[in-house]
């Protein structure tokens, strides 16, 4: 997907501040970070805030996810000026080496609990089934997918590709072609 910062703000976004990256809070009340270069950068990863990374670790890795390198979009690996190095005592975690994992973040030791942001219902996972999860007439419905909770109250969706494809067909937004 691309996200572009300028339409955020021109349907109710707020932007924090800008230096390298931006800040904003989309319409919806998501907080993003966008980094600013020549082209649209890839969404890498979701930050997940952790009150211990070691436990929120053996979570993802029960879901299949393994410990990765930290992932850049430039060759010089965070070094740079537009995209910042890995945040210390941090842990990227991914399905597979080509899909978007998840930066697990250590919080301050003293929270005691984490409060999640509303407008951030759940990390929805797709994936393709081993087996036929339709109904009978060839539909893939809501209750074929799964739902867990992590160790720092993240919802986590798994939904079978053929039902996140046919949703994701009546959402779709038709883009107007500039002449």
């Amino acid at each position: 997907p691309e996200y572009r910062i300028s339409q955020m703000v021109k349907n109710g976004g707020n932007i924090l501040d800008a230096y390298g990256v931006v800040n904003v809070i989309s319409p919806s009340g998501l907080p993003m970070r966008g980094i600013v270069g020549i082209s649209p950068d890839p969404i890498m990863f979701v930050a997940l805030n952790c009150l211990n990374v070691r436990d929120s670790r053996d979570f993802y890795a029960q879901l299949g996810f393994v410990e990765q390198e930290y992932p850049f979009c430039r060759p010089n690996k965070g070094m740079g000026q537009f995209e910042p190095p890995q945040p210390k005592n941090s842990i990227y975690m991914a399905p597979s080496k080509n899909s978007v994992g998840v930066l697990l973040l250590q919080t301050d030791r003293k929270k005691k609990t984490i409060k999640p942001n509303p407008a951030f219902r759940s990390l929805n996972i797709v994936y393709t089934p081993s087996v036929d999860v339709t109904d009978g007439d060839g539909d893939a419905g809501a209750s074929d997918s799964l739902k867990v909770v992590d160790p720092n109250g993240t919802g986590v969706s798994f939904q079978p590709y053929g039902s996140f494809e046919k949703e994701e067909l009546l959402t779709r937004v038709a883009v107007k072609e500039e002449a």
